[in-house]
């Protein structure tokens, strides 16, 4: 099973929280 994650998207939910989490390029290596 693939999972596919927009990088995008995960920088987008980093700077809605104002948080260093989550990190876009360590989703971008567990992908």
């Amino acid at each position: 099973m693939r999972f596919y994650v927009n990088i995008d998207h995960v920088a987008t939910v980093r700077e809605a929280r104002r948080t260093d989490e989550p990190d876009p390029v360590r989703a971008a290596v567990l992908v």
